[in-house]
């Protein structure tokens, strides 16, 4: 009788524990996300290019539209004009651009990288998901005391 006491004790302890370690992970994104967001080096460039000027930064995005010599590219939300020649638009995907923030303004791209067909890849991991979770749940029961065999 005492040692079932123990066990649950325990077991409310370590649930407990787990329960206060994710509210401490998601206090904590929302921090950094925060400090992120309100830091942006691209904000504090756009704002004053000759104090935030040489550097050379990497961002992840989508191209919005190609010209002759520059292109725009949607980074941290925010729509940018990129100069440089020879980039293609991604099929069904996204770009990875290196960059060089220069003193009079411009940002001139270094190199770039589309990921292509990035789009389709989510769809099928979406669908292979929904796949495991229909077999998982057609073997196995979820009760209040956990899962037992369906």
């Amino acid at each position: 009788m005492m040692k079932l006491r123990k066990n649950r004790k325990i077991k409310f302890v370590a649930y407990l524990f787990i329960f206060a370690l994710i509210i401490a992970t998601l206090v904590y994104d929302v921090r950094v996300k925060q400090n992120i967001e309100s830091s942006s080096y691209l904000t504090n460039y756009l704002n004053n290019p000759e104090k935030y000027s040489g550097n050379k930064v990497e961002y992840f995005g989508k191209i919005i539209n190609i010209s002759q010599d520059s292109f725009y590219f949607r980074a941290e939300g925010k729509e940018i004009k990129v100069y440089g020649s020879g980039v293609k638009m991604p099929v069904l995907g996204e770009t990875v651009v290196f960059l060089d923030f220069q003193k009079d303004g411009k940002i001139r791209i270094i190199d770039y990288h589309n990921y292509n067909y990035n789009y389709v890849i989510y769809l099928i991991s979406f669908f292979a998901l929904a796949v495991f979770v229909a077999i998982f749940l057609k073997e196995w029961k979820l009760t209040r005391k956990g899962f037992k065999d369906a």
